[in-house]
């Protein structure tokens, strides 16, 4: 009997700790049952596995990572670069045979190298690019068809959204295409039936604004549109663009929102948003999916809702 009440009692706990379903805007617990720490991030597949990499929630953030295979449970992988803090938006590439991690750090480019996709990442490089005069908040990553990856930068004080080609030996190289016109920040691209969708927030601190997406039939622009991708009064749903994911399954291909719901000082007290994005390729527009409680299939690319 005491054997039994102390499996049940496991159950039970293990239980608490897996997930079902994606809920936005609650607080998501890893497969230990602490709160997860990854804001700012992304996610790279490798085989069956998703990574998740990120900022901790704290005014001298560290690189988080997680893993998981169905987008739900997440496994804490630590702390990816044990002596480097201060950094923002981490996003990872592997542009030859070794793994890069690049975020900001000062206004500047960090860009950190690891021989292994989990940890043991070291400074590489500390860079100002190109134009003279920029400094950089956000960034962003793209992984165009696995067979280019771009760097998103957004400029503190020029207002310009910048992408710029990862080269080979893992430096940001020059810049292939520029958005100006206004105050955005948190890039995020991806691409549906050969056209290129940039989104971005507007620059309003840690409050939720209405996020815009642009357009392009190449990634050297020029981008149109500007429209919003939830009503404006939502100021999508509570949150800030971080990351677009796309699923390839065997029956459908998926397009996934995921943002930051920031509290008012972007502390650990903060959530996350992801959720489903209805793409319509001919007239250029992304409409999220707003349910409370849904799911994908990683394999299939279908999505169920709750």
């Amino acid at each position: 009997m005491l054997i039994f009440k102390f499996w049940h009692v496991l159950t039970a706990a293990s239980a608490v700790f897996a997930a079902s379903w994606i809920e936005s805007n609650t607080v998501w617990y890893d497969t230990d049952g602490q709160k997860i720490q990854a804001h700012g991030g992304g996610i790279v597949q490798r085989g069956d596995n998703f990574y998740w990499v990120g900022h901790s929630s704290n005014n001298n953030p560290t690189v988080m990572m997680y893993s998981s295979t169905d987008l739900l449970n997440w496994k804490n992988l630590g702390t990816q670069a044990s002596s480097v803090t201060g950094i923002w938006r981490p996003k990872i590439a592997k542009p030859n045979g070794s793994f890069w991690l690049y975020g900001q750090q000062d206004r500047y480019v960090l860009s950190l190298k690891s021989a292994n996709m989990v940890g043991g990442y070291q400074p590489s490089a500390k860079v100002h690019l190109p134009p003279s005069g920029y400094t950089y908040s956000d960034t962003g990553m793209f992984y165009d068809e696995d067979t280019q990856t771009w760097f998103l930068l957004t400029s503190a004080d020029h207002n310009t959204v910048q992408i710029n080609r990862i080269n080979s030996d893992g430096t940001v190289g020059d810049r292939v295409s520029t958005l100006t016109g206004g105050a955005y920040e948190a890039p995020g691209i991806f691409k549906a039936d050969g056209i290129y969708f940039l989104i971005v927030s507007g620059k309003t601190g840690y409050r939720a604004n209405p996020n815009k997406v642009f357009w392009a039939a190449s990634i050297s622009g020029p981008w149109k549109g500007g429209t919003d991708i939830a009503p404006p009064d939502q100021k999508t749903y509570g949150s800030q663009n971080t990351f677009e994911l796309t699923i390839k399954g065997s029956k459908q291909t998926a397009h996934i929102y995921m943002g930051d719901a920031w509290d008012s000082k972007g502390s650990t007290a903060s959530n996350y948003v992801w959720l489903p994005m209805a793409v319509d390729s001919n007239r250029k527009t992304v409409t999220l999916q707003h349910y409370a409680k849904w799911k994908i299939d990683v394999k299939t690319g279908e999505v169920t809702t709750g």
